[in-house]
């Protein structure tokens, strides 16, 4: 008798949680998205964050408001969002930096593996090795044998240390044995102003920061970091295909809540964006941005980080990025 009350007891506090997470995926959303963006206007991150909030807004039928949160390569956004009530109201669009990378350069105030809900991965960041047209240099190799002939004086650009744009400059110049400046910034955004005003001889520059200033003529790309061309950008070479064999360098974009997230409200935000990038519309946004679309459900999107974690830290350690 005392066994079936115990079972009947457990049965019903189930079937009480239950229904509490069916009632909050049922009410949810009912008020309006916060979506936290860790670097400045302009840059990759942005760009991306931007698109899903509007096909959000579209799909959820509320408001999703866009928050840049700038400032210590993404985790002064990242710590916000820690802080945050798990309620699905307030998220994040993130990229490598803030989840794989920072914790190799910095002691944290969060831990990526503990503090975050994994929600969906949306695009992959292939950066475009740029120059101006007034710079001289027209190849990657003109580019490191100016390196090679004058170490230091080549500079080059990025959103802050410890990001994917730097993380790709300091692979090419591992790769190539030279040595050149780094010049960190508030974001692709700002990075790519100061490419344009020749502060520096190059950048990486993401597809919504750099792209439009390619397409004016006023910015030239000697290469594509990621290992295949871009599909939007067939007309840019690889620089593993310009005889960089092996290099290959990218960011990955996704939405990650606060731990603690209703499973059944995570699981309804990490259905939807799936369902959203799956779309022709939101692909065809994505790829006329330079990005490459990237399907995945949360733990995909958390296994990826947690690979990138680990290269990325070989890296670091080899080129002793403080």
């Amino acid at each position: 008798m005392r066994l079936q009350q115990l079972v009947l007891s457990l049965l019903t506090i189930v079937m009480s949680w239950m229904c509490i997470f069916s009632t909050h995926a049922q009410d949810w959303p009912n008020n309006s998205i916060r979506l936290l963006i860790p670097f400045a206007p302009g840059g990759g991150v942005d760009g991306a964050g931007r698109i899903l909030a509007r096909a959000l807004e579209e799909d959820l039928k509320v408001s999703v408001i866009v928050e840049n949160r700038a400032g210590a390569n993404g985790t002064i956004a990242m710590n916000v969002l820690r802080q945050s009530k798990p309620d699905g109201y307030t998220l994040s669009m993130v990229s490598t930096g803030a989840l794989d990378v920072d914790v190799w350069l910095m002691t944290l105030p969060y831990d990526p593996a503990k503090d975050f809900t994994y929600l969906a991965p949306m695009v992959k960041f292939p950066f475009y090795l740029s120059v101006i047209p007034s710079s001289g240099i027209k190849t990657v190799g003109d580019l490191i044998a100016r390196a090679k002939a004058n170490p230091g004086t080549v500079s080059y650009s990025t959103p802050g240390v410890g990001n994917g744009i730097h993380l790709a400059s300091a692979l090419l110049s591992q790769m190539t044995g030279t040595t050149m400046t780094h010049v960190p910034y508030k974001g692709a955004g700002p990075a790519a102003v100061a490419l344009l005003g020749g502060e520096v001889t190059f950048t990486f520059g993401s597809g919504p920061s750099i792209l439009g200033q390619v397409d004016a003529g006023k910015v030239i790309v000697l290469g594509v970091s990621s290992i295949d061309r871009v599909p939007n950008r067939q007309n840019f070479p690889t620089l593993n295909e310009l005889g960089f064999k092996g290099y290959e360098s990218n960011s990955l974009g996704g939405v990650v809540g606060p731990a603690g997230l209703p499973p059944a409200v995570s699981a309804k935000i990490s259905q939807t964006i799936q369902r959203i990038v799956n779309t022709k519309d939101m692909q065809d946004k994505i790829l006329a941005a330079g990005m490459v679309p990237l399907l995945g459900t949360g733990k995909d999107f958390e296994a990826m980080i947690t690979k990138d974690r680990i290269k990325y830290g070989a890296l670091i350690k080899e080129m002793d990025i403080k």
